[in-house]
């Protein structure tokens, strides 16, 4: 191509109308306008939340921590009054309400335990027992179940106690029933019923228990002995009321051991039997009758006749009987 042609050419090409554009400025700045808003939002946002966080962080920097809350504090057993030494009859819980059929409370303590019994009249007569347990006692606690008692939980006032029986769908124990709970100072109380027939007993029985009232106290006796010798421990003490067994209203009954030897005194209406081992030594006075009894006078260091000369018979009268049996 000659000079002439090439500056003929870019010539033409100078003149010639320009192309049209390939970007959308209009699209473009939309696009850009929405961009810019975007970032706009992101960096307030993102300082909005820097700001917070600050904010929050210095609050908790600054702000008091509550004190931790107290352990809780589980209320402490009332303590049991000790028991009175002048006394060997000493019950450790009291019946507060009885039904019908009952006609008279028992008491005993010993090597035979420490209970009451609340008793009615008859053959079979039916019957109560109360005792007081330091701790829970084993579930077949006399061993006549065959391995087999459970509990059936129950409300007994305002604690969670328990039947004891073989079958959990007879919390009553086919008559021969067991409801245990624990005590407000701590230790452990049972009923034992049977020969106890009444409409719906359970709720009988859980009425006798939640009225049970927990306290040593010594059970007045219609006797007072003076100087025991030192030697002589408590073996049993009980004063039963079994008029249909015994022919009198009632029997009190103490018994002693000694060095291997068993004293024991009966106190009675006239009419009531002596018990014990050996030959019985009685005497009536002011309407009642005491005997004494002594297996081993020489292992005891005392006769039955020197024993009875040093009881006081206090009479037939119940409100006159004492809970001070004992003396030097």
């Amino acid at each position: 191509m000659t000079d002439h042609e090439l500056a003929t050419k870019l010539k033409e090409l100078a003149d010639a109308p320009a192309p049209p554009p390939r970007i959308d400025l209009d699209r473009a700045r939309r696009l850009g306008g929405r961009r810019r808003r975007a970032r706009t939002t992101a960096l307030v946002v993102g300082c909005a939340a820097v700001v917070t966080a600050a904010g929050l962080t210095a609050v908790s920097v600054f702000r008091t921590t509550p004190p931790p809350a107290p352990p809780a504090v589980l209320p402490t057993p009332a303590p049991v009054a000790p028991a009175p030494t002048d006394n060997p009859l000493v019950a450790k819980a009291s019946f507060g309400w009885l039904p019908e059929p009952i006609t008279g409370i028992e008491y005993g303590s010993g090597g035979h335990g420490d209970y009451a019994l609340a008793i009615g009249r008859g053959d079979l007569a039916p019957m109560i027992w109360l005792a007081v347990y330091d701790q829970e006692p084993p579930l077949d606690r006399r061993h006549d179940m065959g391995g087999r008692a459970v509990r059936v939980p129950v409300r007994v006032g305002d604690r969670d106690g328990y039947w004891v029986t073989t079958d959990a769908r007879d919390p009553l124990n086919q008559g021969n029933s067991y409801l245990r709970w624990p005590t407000p100072d701590g230790r452990w109380a049972e009923l034992n019923a049977y020969y106890l027939a009444l409409p719906d007993l359970q709720q009988v029985l859980l009425r006798v228990a939640g009225e049970v009232k927990f306290a040593n106290r010594a059970v007045p006796l219609p006797l007072h002995v003076t100087g025991l010798p030192e030697t002589f421990r408590v073996a049993d003490v009980n004063l039963w009321r079994r008029p249909d067994a015994d022919n009198v209203p009632w029997r009190a009954v103490l018994q002693y051991s000694s060095n291997g030897a068993l004293a024991t005194i009966t106190v009675t209406l006239p009419g009531g039997r002596a018990d014990g081992l050996g030959t019985p030594v009685c005497t009536t006075k002011n309407g009642l009758r005491a005997c004494v009894a002594i297996d081993h006078p020489q292992a005891a260091g005392v006769t039955s006749q020197e024993l009875l000369s040093r009881i006081t018979l206090l009479g037939p009268d119940e409100s006159k009987w004492t809970t001070h049996v004992i003396s030097p």
